[in-house]
């Protein structure tokens, strides 16, 4: 049994995330925690973006060949991304006249998944208190 911080009341075991005495939301919902997740993949997009995708991809493509191939002595192609890959990195990744739709859609699911948690929060507590 969990105990609720606010009114040190009991949590029955399978209630949910919101104390049945004081309404206290005890938990973040799932689907809060994912919409966060994709609020952040959807920024960290929009990060990649400005600083240039294909200049980042690069410099590390450059330091895992400087740091791993060499040293071990392997000795990959060039790597190229090519066909539906390339539309997909293009679609999420931005290029230069075009915006990332790929963050930009991550960063309203997020808001929309966000959306969807609050009001799940908001149903749990206002509930009657026992229900």
């Amino acid at each position: 049994m969990a105990v609720c911080p606010r009114c040190a009341g009991e949590i029955p075991e399978g209630y949910g995330s919101v104390c049945p005495t004081c309404g206290f939301v005890v938990r973040i919902p799932g689907i809060v925690k994912l919409g966060l997740t994709f609020l952040v993949a959807g920024f960290a997009v929009a990060i990649i973006w400005t600083i240039q995708a294909d200049a980042l991809f690069a410099g590390l493509w450059g330091l895992l060949d400087r740091l791993v191939a060499q040293p071990l002595g392997f000795r990959p192609p060039p790597f190229e991304l090519t066909g539906l890959l390339k539309t997909l990195y293009d679609l999420l990744f931005g290029t230069e006249t075009q915006p990332p739709w790929g963050g930009v859609l991550l960063i309203a699911a997020g808001v929309g998944l966000g959306f969807a948690g609050g009001v799940i929060l908001r149903r749990a507590e206002g509930r009657p208190a026992g229900a």
